[in-house]
């Protein structure tokens, strides 16, 4: 996909030279890790629509992260050899060479401790990110099988662009600094191989396919970031929900006890799609269901 940009917002022309000069990335031959763990039909979709307009206004958070690993990888120069920065590791899984450029290893007792570098936000700390797990555990099955190494540890160190000192002094799970360091699940040696080998065929079976969207595989419900349908009790005169059920039928118990009550269904929502998140969406027949 070759990008085109606007500038709605009159942003100066050396902000918007900035911005748009990180988009630049280097060709990669295979499968990023990045791609192998997002889905095969906004894969295949990017590969095969001419992208979208975009707005360099939009771009101020990559522009924030790229920032953020220039300046720790420069921090890593001059130390030992037990510290690499930003290496591509790669290797072939059933034909197709998967690569992943770990941005941080420490070699330690001749095991690799991977850190991976985030600009996030606060929410990521608290509910988590499925994807970063995925992601980790990837580069550990890469470091395996591409280098022999054995990784020990897998953390995120995160940089939280709202961190605010109130919230972390008054909400649960909110992080206690504006960068933190955040501990990933390992796998074990056959779970990463096994979930590698099932996105390698998931992708190989998806770019088989000619027809443009119909017969492409849907995105799951993960992969789409689904809400699940909830049932808001709301009081009368009240703007927010009393309480939320999973079910109807417990949302109606506890609505009966006031008369001033009611429960309002609220659907299941895809933040991915209706969020403006999917940069091909416009392509995709999936989107709005």
């Amino acid at each position: 996909m070759v990008m085109a940009y606007t500038n709605k917002h009159d942003l100066p022309l050396p902000v918007v030279r900035a911005l748009t000069s990180f988009e630049k990335s280097e060709k990669v031959e295979g499968l990023r890790v990045t791609t192998l763990i997002d889905a095969p039909r906004i894969s295949q979709l990017r590969q095969r629509h001419k992208a979208p307009d975009e707005d360099v206004s939009t771009m101020l958070y990559r522009i924030l992260g790229s920032a953020a690993h220039l300046i720790f990888q420069d921090g890593a120069k001059g130390l030992s050899n037990s510290y690499i920065p930003e290496e591509r590791v790669s290797c072939e899984v059933d034909g197709t060479t998967i690569s992943g450029q770990i941005d941080f290893q420490f070699i330690e007792d001749d095991e690799v401790n991977v850190i991976d570098y985030k600009v996030t936000a606060a929410y990521s700390i608290i509910y988590g990110k499925p994807e970063w797990e995925k992601q980790l555990n990837v580069y550990a099955f890469l470091l395996r099988h591409g280098k022999g190494m054995r990784v020990k540890n897998l953390s995120v160190c995160a940089i939280i662009r709202d961190w605010t000192a109130r919230r972390a002094t008054t909400t649960k799970g909110y992080p206690a600094s504006p960068i933190v360091e955040v501990p990933v699940k390992m796998w074990t040696d056959e779970e990463q191989d096994r979930y590698v080998s099932h996105r390698v065929q998931l992708h190989i079976n998806a770019t088989a396919i000619e027809d443009l969207d119909g017969s492409l595989p849907l995105c799951s419900d993960e992969e789409r970031w689904a809400k699940p349908k909830v049932f808001a009790v709301h009081k009368e005169g009240r703007a927010s929900a009393l309480k939320l059920f999973d079910n109807q039928a417990d949302a109606e118990k506890f609505a009966s006890k006031s008369l001033d009550r009611k429960v309002v269904e609220r659907p299941a929502t895809y933040t991915k799609c209706a969020g403006d998140y999917c940069r091909v969406a416009q392509h995709c027949d999936q989107w709005g269901l």
